[in-house]
């Protein structure tokens, strides 16, 4: 069996995380392919970000940071047939995907 990890990335056992002090689930290793980002989503997230370079988040905000990452509104986990969905995607910077992410969980 291999290593659990939390999602603050610490190795964890079954009594949880003792880095961010959680009890969260621990996760197995996969690949980023394996989760669903293989070529094809790299082709496809740089070429959202060419036609976003700015984060849609901190637009919104009233604020101009540059676009880092590509979010998925709807989470492949809930609804892989989305995972190349350009209306399913959202240009984010590094502050503002970790927001997303945290919010969700």
């Amino acid at each position: 069996m291999g290593a659990k990890f939390c999602r603050c990335g610490a190795v964890v056992d079954a009594a949880g995380c003792g880095r961010c002090s959680k009890r969260r689930k621990p996760m197995e290793y996969k690949t980023t392919k394996q989760r669903g980002y293989g070529s094809d989503w790299k082709d496809l997230s740089e070429r959202y970000r060419a036609q976003y370079p700015l984060c849609e988040d901190c637009l919104k905000a009233g604020r101009v940071r540059p676009s880092s990452e590509v979010h998925h509104v709807v989470p492949i986990s809930v609804e892989p047939s989305l995972r190349l969905e350009w209306t399913n995607l959202v240009a984010l910077c590094a502050n503002c995907h970790a927001d997303r992410h945290t919010r969700t969980q």
